[in-house]
């Protein structure tokens, strides 16, 4: 039996909790079942949804209360001042990863710049990065050709991208660039936070050697890629900061640390020393 828009979304709601923010997600799951958008989802309450959206409605509020992420359910996410199609084949971009854009754009010198966004996984940060410097040259990597397929799509309109699979920095030779800039898997196999995050790609996540491997492997393969006064800027866990900054300056960097907005360390961006 049909029902009205104001049912399915109370039917919804109290099937996750009837909390505030499961109202809000069962509104943005009957959004996306049918198609409307918030504004009309409120403004036509007595509006009939049809059986099969209905269905599907059910389906999706069923696998939000056994813990799927709502950006895999609705299929987008939002980051800095756009909207990313994002898979299980990708992380789902989270808000203090914003804190790089700002850094990167926040940079004195804002001339014509060529960067490279290692582990690009959806591609926010490169294509974040090709919007607002319609005049830089980025270059987006990833190991995971099913990332860099989504990472293409959501960088479809820009002609300042390039997408190129690979490992770090080993897929590059010959070139010099500006700017480097990871969010890498930093987080410890046996870090218990990890039970929250099992639907999304473990290998996006987890690093050895405590979770410091692969932010290592960056900072030491960046050195030979970035031009005189270029610069490396990399996420990290909040209890990592201290170690990263020791590994910049061992490559050479002059290192920097940045806080999120929530206060905890989260970015080192280092400079390349100038060298006489």
């Amino acid at each position: 039996m049909a029902k009205t828009i104001a049912e399915a979304l109370l039917e919804a709601s109290a099937a996750l909790g009837n909390k505030p923010d499961h109202r809000r997600d069962a509104a943005l799951l009957l959004g996306h079942v049918t198609g409307l958008s918030r504004s009309e989802v409120i403004a036509h309450p007595e509006a009939l949804i049809c059986n099969a959206q209905l269905t599907r409605l059910q389906a999706m509020t069923a696998r939000r209360r056994q813990g799927h992420p709502m950006a895999y359910l609705i299929g987008t996410q939002a980051f800095w001042d756009l909207d990313f199609k994002v898979t299980p084949d990708t992380l789902i971009p989270r808000p203090e990863t914003e804190l790089l854009i700002e850094i990167i754009l926040s940079q004195p010198d804002t001339g014509p710049k060529t960067v490279i966004d290692l582990g690009t996984g959806s591609g926010t940060i490169a294509v974040s990065l090709a919007a607002a410097r319609p005049d830089w040259l980025v270059i987006a990597t990833d190991a995971s050709i099913e990332a860099l397929r989504i990472a293409q799509q959501n960088g479809a309109s820009f002609n300042n991208l390039i997408f190129v699979a690979g490992d770090w920095l080993t897929c590059f030779d010959g070139i010099t660039v500006d700017i480097i800039v990871a969010n890498p898997p930093y987080i410890d196999p046996l870090d218990p936070h990890l039970a929250a995050l099992v639907f999304e790609p473990q290998s996006a996540l987890v690093a050895q050697d405590s979770g410091y491997a692969d932010l290592k492997a960056i900072i030491h393969q960046s050195t030979r890629l970035l031009t005189q006064n270029g610069y490396l800027l990399l996420e990290h866990g909040y209890t990592q900061q201290g170690t990263v900054l020791s590994e910049m300056r061992l490559a050479g960097y002059d290192p920097i640390a940045h806080c999120d907005l929530a206060g905890n360390p989260r970015a080192v961006i280092g400079h390349r020393k100038e060298t006489l």
